[in-house]
């Protein structure tokens, strides 16, 4: 055999070995090569699963759900202590109507939960990082049906019989959550493509749209470069600190941590001297006071209350741990007592702070 003819036979089979692997399939646009690249073998929410696995149909797996929900009572681990809450178990349940109407699966219903949900309130507040994250949200789940302003003119609806009223928006933030997970009318549930902070994030981008409900705050790229910016200040004994501390002068507690734009301690930084401030009340019989304090930035009422919620979440860490809640007393004053001025970051910081005087 010569070399010719050996060339021929080789990228003969070559072309064999090619045209072999190619699969032409009915749903498919055209010729596939390697089709377990194509169509995933992993178990998905929404496929076909007696498709997936082989290019022979299993009658008794076509058509059934493929991943299972987890057992009752289970809750997704969290690495942030703040986005502990938005783990736990929505407490609404949909209506008897909606788990026929709308496929849910449930083992329990409340026809009065959509009125109810009239009185949740959104925990995440009104910030620009969470307007942001939200908008990028609501573009890829809801502009299509809603529009761009939630007026109901999305491409899919003028298309399709499909009319999301203009006035969805108008409803209040907890009936908003209750539809997204539920669903509501010809929209499905979303629970399953958004988790709980997620809707809530898309909320806050609705409730945006109104520019009067805007609160001016730093954007995510802004608040992460600030928050790498600011150095952690070094570690102190506080039981220390509050033994020698004299009656009436207070103490600025650097070390406790929140959330920004909310109440939630971030127990990896603030853990110490949570624990330091438990051991000193242990060891006295002492009483406390938490004075809460934020920067200027923001509604000043909605700043006064946050930094009440602060000191509260301070003094219901303590009461948990054992300390009787009547020796300790909380305060919050807003942007009402600057240590300095508000007109840098750096000044900013300093004045969102939480302090503690001995009573």
């Amino acid at each position: 055999m010569n070399s010719k003819t050996l060339h021929k036979l080789t990228a003969g089979l070559a072309i064999a070995v090619v045209f072999s692997s190619c699969v032409k399939d009915e749903n498919s646009p055209g010729y596939e090569y390697m089709p377990d690249m194509y169509r995933s073998p992993a178990i998905e929410t929404y496929v076909d699963y007696g498709e997936v696995r082989t290019w022979q149909y299993d009658t008794s797996l076509t058509n059934r759900q493929s991943a299972l929900l987890p057992p009752m009572g289970t809750i997704a681990f969290s690495e942030n202590a703040e986005d502990v809450q938005f783990n736990l178990p929505y407490k609404r349940l949909p209506s008897n109507a909606m788990i026929a109407s709308h496929s849910l699966a449930s083992l329990e219903y409340n026809d009065g939960d959509y009125e109810a949900s009239v009185a949740d309130v959104n925990p995440l507040p009104l910030t620009q990082c969470n307007v942001e994250k939200g908008k990028e949200l609501y573009n890829r789940f809801c502009t299509h049906c809603h529009g761009e302003k939630g007026a109901g003119d999305g491409k899919v609806s003028m298309n399709e019989n499909i009319n999301p009223p203009a006035t969805a928006f108008k409803r209040a933030d907890g009936q908003m959550f209750y539809s997204i997970t539920y669903g509501k009318g010809v929209m499905g549930a979303h629970a399953s493509q958004l988790n709980q902070k997620e809707r809530w994030q898309v909320i806050n981008y609705i409730k945006s749209m109104d520019e009067a409900n805007v609160v001016i705050a730093q954007s995510c790229d802004e608040e992460a470069k600030s928050s790498s910016s600011i150095m952690e200040a070094e570690p102190v004994d506080l039981s220390t600190s509050l033994s020698s501390l004299e009656s009436g002068a207070s103490l600025v507690l650097d070390n406790l941590v929140f959330a920004t734009g909310s109440s939630n301690l971030d127990m990896a930084k603030s853990q110490s001297s949570l624990d330091d401030i438990l051991t000193f009340l242990k060891g006295s019989n002492k009483s406390l006071e938490f004075d809460g304090h934020t920067d200027n930035t923001g509604n000043e009422e909605a700043n006064k209350a946050l930094s009440l919620a602060r000191a509260n979440a301070v003094k219901s860490y303590l009461v948990g741990h054992g300390i009787s809640a009547s020796r300790i007393e909380t305060q919050g004053f807003g942007s009402s007592q600057p240590k300095v001025s508000n007109d840098t970051e750096e000044g900013r910081a300093q004045n969102r702070r939480t302090e503690v005087k001995i009573k």
